[in-house]
């Protein structure tokens, strides 16, 4: 049995709060809070990797180590709380999501019964699939990593101490080397797959492992110099990276070491009577560790639920939630975790008949609601509904695309070309996120390149164009100065020109042209428009008319098509029509992926972007070699 740590608790306490700020996203004087709170999650990490090989090792030393045991208490410890949080997170989900996102709920669930749900959400298409902060169930992930672990664990470590017990200690630093060194290249060229997957996170349980293995092997005597200083060096290595990381860092990776080394410090030499031992060992941070994994449940599908139906969520809002987590989360380790953990109250057959059931009903009710598309609220069957989260996920979604690549390649040198890349130029307004997200379609690893700036087209005479009210005139002068400086061209192997055609018209475009003919001989391709309405397209569905309103509110369809063309054909310019691209005669798609083509009046979805690439891939491709 192993001998209880009140210290423990105490991190779990650090971790569960780092994780809970992270996601209320509170902020103070324009800084997020916590914004390296996701660390929280690898502090567990670790804790799971030292228990559990502590209590195997020490079974396996004493009494036997009982395979059947071992699943029913971590049964019993899982379980009864996420099933209740299923549940009524299932009832809430329906009344409040709409129908695909109802859809990859369901598909999200089911795959967190069988603990497989890191899998599910690293598969999901990015940039198809509800953005990250609405999907209530994305938090089950590491419910899934720490369950792949207690499956295969146990029987890697029983197989090598029946085999050769010596070999346990040189197989776990072995797996923890190979672990980290995967995390590390993973976090450059594969980053979905390293964030989500047990094979780029073993090391961090690994360092628990081996820190288990050793404690049991030598004891955890230290120096009182060590004893003393080693605590608060862990701990600092923990709060800092919590307060100073953010998550363009990659991760996991060699950054990851920090807050994972500083947890074995403080695992290794915590001892009563040493401050930071007393701090974490004190009544309220033990209550704290007591209901982390209640409070790590519930506080996730709160915010996100919150986030679909209200959007944006005001400081009071978030404390509230803040506040309803934390009491939902003593209400369930009080009326559910303890109990179900108590053989004496839920004896083994109780609680395998009333989980088994419960689980069962919750697979069958959610396999229905994928089957139907997420199409279950019969009561609103032909109206469209838009809560104003789905609208304002759907106009950020526009720049997900961008941000990532960014990240990847890094802000600073984001707008710059890329040695041994192939190089994309994309010129225009707001709208150049629209040719961004249809081309990455077709280029996935060329470097996008952007010269953008809302409401300020391609010219050399800017003040000619726009008002002297223009909120960004300076910089849209300045914008264009460097557009017409040949140096602009420098690496670039295509151009590619999208901006709003209404006020701004080809015969305004042609200097540009121009100059582009005059300085590079990489292809150039014009963007040309789409349907352009005079109110935002969620309120016009909304309104009672639906699908009707659209036909009063549509400002131009396709505006400039045939000058845009001729155009193209004067200068040798290839040119996009979305028409041509999109469109059956007169019908054109107005949706894509269950999202309206424009969350405003003019700017093209994410989904819709993307089917634009795919219809056009198949002729921009042979221009660029990517």
């Amino acid at each position: 049995m192993l001998k209880y740590r009140p210290e423990i608790d105490g991190l779990r306490t650090i971790a569960v709060l780092s994780v809970l700020f992270y996601h209320a996203e509170l902020f103070i004087s324009g800084h997020q809070l916590f914004r390296g709170g996701f660390l929280g999650v690898d502090i567990f990490f670790v804790i799971s990797g030292y228990l559990i090989t502590s209590i195997i090792l020490k079974e396996t030393a004493g009494e036997g180590f009982s395979f059947a045991r071992f699943y029913e208490r971590r049964a019993r410890r899982l379980l009864p709380a996420l099933i209740v949080v299923l549940i009524v997170t299932t009832l809430a989900a329906v009344i409040i999501l709409g129908p695909r996102a109802l859809k990859e709920y369901a598909g999200s669930l089911i795959s967190s019964l069988f603990f497989t749900s890191n899998i599910w959400f690293w598969l999901q298409d990015a940039y198809t699939a509800e953005p990250s902060r609405l999907k209530p169930l994305l938090h089950t992930w590491t419910l899934s990593v720490e369950e792949q672990f207690y499956i295969f664990f146990p029987i890697l470590v029983m197989l090598v101490v029946k085999v050769r017990r010596d070999y346990l200690l040189p197989l776990l630093v072995m797996v923890f080397l190979a672990s980290l060194q995967l995390a590390q290249i993973g976090s450059e060229h594969f980053p979905e797959a390293n964030f989500y997957l047990i094979p780029t996170r073993a090391w961090e349980l690994m360092a628990g492992a081996l820190l288990a293995k050793i404690d049991l092997e030598y004891g955890r005597k230290s120096h009182p110099a060590l004893t003393f200083t080693m605590p608060m060096l862990g701990l600092g290595l923990i709060v800092g990276p919590m307060l100073l990381f953010h998550h363009g860092l990659p991760h996991p990776s060699y950054y990851t070491l920090i807050p994972v080394i500083g947890t074995v410090l403080i695992l290794r030499f915590a001892s009563p009577g040493e401050l930071v031992t007393d701090v974490l060992s004190s009544k309220p941070m033990v209550w704290g560790g007591l209901i982390s994994y209640s409070l790590y449940l519930w506080h996730y599908p709160l915010f996100a639920l919150a986030r679909v139906e209200f959007g944006a969520l005001s400081l009071t809002m978030t404390l509230g939630l803040l506040a309803l987590s934390g009491g939902l989360a003593i209400a369930s380790y009080r009326w559910i975790e303890t109990p179900f953990r108590n053989r004496q109250t839920m004896p083994l057959k109780a609680f395998a008949a009333v989980s088994g059931a419960l689980i069962v009903l919750l697979l069958l009710a959610n396999a229905l609601i994928f089957k139907l598309e997420g199409r279950v609220r019969v009561w609103e069957e032909g109206v469209y509904h838009f809560s104003q989260g789905e609208i304002e996920a759907g106009r950020n979604a526009r720049f997900d695309i961008l941000s990532e690549r960014c990240v990847r390649v890094g802000w600073d040198v984001c707008d710059e070309p890329i040695a041994n890349r192939r190089n994309i130029l994309i010129v225009g307004d707001s709208h150049v996120p629209d040719a961004l997200n249809a081309l990455d379609v077709i280029f996935p690893r060329a470097h996008m390149m952007q010269s953008s700036l809302g409401g300020c087209p391609v010219s050399q005479d800017i003040r000619a164009l726009v008002r002297p009210t223009h909120p960004d005139l300076a910089e849209c002068e300045a914008l264009n100065r460097e557009r017409f400086d040949p140096a602009s061209l420098d690496a670039v192997d295509m151009v590619v020109i999208s901006y709003l055609g209404d006020w701004y018209g080809p015969e305004d475009l042609e200097p540009y042209l121009q100059f582009l003919t005059d300085n590079t001989d990489a292809p150039v391709v014009l963007f040309g428009n789409y349907i352009h309405l005079n109110a935002d397209m969620p309120e016009l569905l909304m309104s009672p008319e639906g699908l009707a309103a659209l036909e009063g509110h549509t400002r131009s369809r396709f505006l400039y098509e045939d000058e845009n063309r001729a155009l193209a054909e004067r200068y040798g310019v290839i040119y996009v029509s979305k028409k041509e691209a999109l469109c059956a005669g007169d019908e054109c798609p107005l949706f894509a992926e269950g999202e309206p083509f424009t969350w405003d009046q003019h700017h093209l979805s994410l989904p819709f972007a993307r089917r634009l690439g795919q219809a056009i891939a198949e002729d921009l491709r042979p221009l660029l070699s990517d």
